[in-house]
């Protein structure tokens, strides 16, 4: 029988909350003195081609990175990405979980993303013995897998989907046959007026944009095991390993769901209690668990005086007039259209200055120093002098995954705007046309054919102008064809071409793209 993973490749891409930085400083902050991410031994468990791994190598040459992944047509890619980039600290190689042994060595940072709900349990037992092996004293091991009671209405469409595909063994064939019973199922599905239906709909108009491997590898796969978390916490225990807490940290704290919710689950007195009822509270259908030695010196009493060594970074979007005089509320968006509110006035002034100065990463005192001169500025030199109320907004804002918490301070490079540069990493993955690009702060840019080939022409050889002249050559004589774009003079052609140009090299210079 074909492999399905050599058939249909999961997607393979940055996953930001396994970013070793992140689990560094989440690590710091349960009181753990977690290594230095920048020279981390870091092993990845079914690495796919490398899209998770590859980026880290690439942005922290002195770290020492294995990717290991059963799929021989995705080793395969992500070794040719490596030959492209001729980095020399990391290693992608075929191997099975099961055979892994003690040559592999100590890692400080273990990654094991949407592997662990997908395989039998003896790999399960496998995945949590090499965690507790081959992790060093004070590191973490990241663990994602998918959580009951959420997945039982999930586990609808995978029914469905299993049965409707029953009898075709070839992956791709079993995938077509999903999708197009899918688009047919959908309409159907909006237009039943239950509660079941509702959910249903939502479902299915979130697989409708997600990446086909997705829905293959979540919905069609033999294994596809959800676990309560209480279980998990339980199962890791008994191989020598500590639950510490989600990725999703927010998740943790009883008061995201309101007074009554949190006085209820006060009765509870146990993490594994508290963290399972929340679960069902929350309808919960994924974790991201990380996990240490049983050892450690794990402390679940937090002290937000711990944020001081920290550095942040936030790439929001700014109110046009924030009031710094007043604790009044301002929205900053984070994302698409995520509204953030913010009352304290050195958290406000803190986030204007990680806004402008994102990707780079500010260490606590700076940060806390360039607030209060905004703060002066506009005269509240009292609110300046409030670090305390500025740690717990902050530590507020980083549960919600509106501000990032890293141990590393850094100033990235912004690129030469005359004749700009994408780095190594972001032209190799453009001319291998895999559809993203890993930013600085591992997340991902989705390229289409104009930004891939915009990519291609960031050598640092040719001038913005030059670069647009080229990318309009290229669409007249059809050597680029973006569909939807409508014939034009030369001159406003040329014009919505550099138009283009300019919005992405800004986006490029903000993600850390170039160099």
């Amino acid at each position: 029988m074909t492999d399905s993973y050599d058939e249909i490749p999961y997607q393979s891409i940055p996953f930001t909350d396994s970013d070793p930085e992140n689990l560094a400083a989440l690590g710091r902050l349960f009181g753990l003195e977690t290594p230095d991410p920048a020279q981390a031994r870091v092993l990845e468990l079914g690495c796919a081609s490398g899209g998770n791994l590859v980026p880290l190598a690439f942005r922290f040459p002195q770290g020492r990175y294995l990717g290991v992944e059963l799929a021989a047509r995705q080793v395969a890619d992500g070794q040719r990405l490596l030959a492209e980039l001729g980095l020399d600290n990391i290693r992608i190689e075929q191997g099975d979980i099961m055979a892994l042994g003690e040559e592999i060595g100590e890692f400080d940072y273990i990654i094991t993303h949407g592997v662990y709900s997908w395989v039998p349990p003896a790999v399960q037992a496998r995945i949590l013995d090499l965690c507790a092996r081959h992790l060093s004293p004070q590191g973490i091991a990241y663990i994602s897998y998918n959580t009951w009671p959420g997945w039982r209405m999930r586990g609808v469409i995978r029914d469905l989907l299993l049965y409707h595909t029953r009898g075709i063994e070839d992956p791709r064939q079993k995938l077509d046959r999903a999708i197009a019973f899918l688009a047919g199922f959908e309409p159907v599905v909006t237009r039943v007026d239950t509660e079941a239906a509702r959910y249903l709909a939502e479902e299915l108009k979130r697989l409708r944009t997600s990446h086909p491997s997705y829905l293959y590898h979540e919905y069609l796969e033999a294994w596809n095991q959800p676990q309560f978390v209480s279980e998990f916490i339980a199962t890791v225990e008994g191989h020598g390993l500590q639950y510490m807490c989600d990725a999703d940290l927010k998740s943790m704290f009883p008061s995201v769901l309101g007074e009554l919710a949190e006085g209820w689950l006060d009765q509870f007195e146990t993490l594994e209690e508290q963290e399972q009822y929340l679960d069902y509270l929350g309808n919960r259908c994924f974790r991201q668990s990380l996990l240490c030695r049983a050892g450690a010196p794990l402390s679940h009493d937090l002290d937000i005086g711990r944020l001081r060594s920290q550095a942040f970074f936030a790439d929001l979007r700014v109110p046009a007039r924030v009031n710094l005089r007043k604790s009044s509320a301002e929205s900053f968006i984070l994302g698409g259209d995520k509204e953030v509110q913010v009352t304290h006035p050195m958290a406000k002034a803190a986030l204007m200055e990680l806004t402008e100065r994102y990707p780079d990463a500010v260490a606590f005192p700076e940060l806390a120093a360039a607030a209060a001169v905004r703060l002066r500025a506009a005269g509240n030199a009292t609110a300046a002098e409030d670090l305390n109320g500025l740690l717990s907004e902050l530590f507020l804002l980083f549960t919600h995954q509106a501000v990032g918490m890293t141990p590393l301070a850094r100033r990235l490079a912004r690129g030469d705007a005359a004749r700009p540069r994408a780095h190594a990493l972001a032209r190799a993955q453009a001319a291998q046309q895999i559809g993203h690009l890993a930013t600085a702060r591992h997340s991902t840019i989705l390229l289409d054919d104009f930004s891939a080939r915009l990519v291609e022409y960031l050598d640092g050889n040719r001038t913005v102008p030059e670069i647009i002249r080229q990318l309009t050559d290229d669409i007249r004589a059809q050597r680029l064809v973006l569909p939807g774009l409508k014939p034009a003079a030369p001159e406003k052609l040329q014009a919505q071409v550099g138009a283009n140009v300019e919005r992405f090299l800004q986006l490029f210079a903000r993600q850390g793209i170039l160099e």
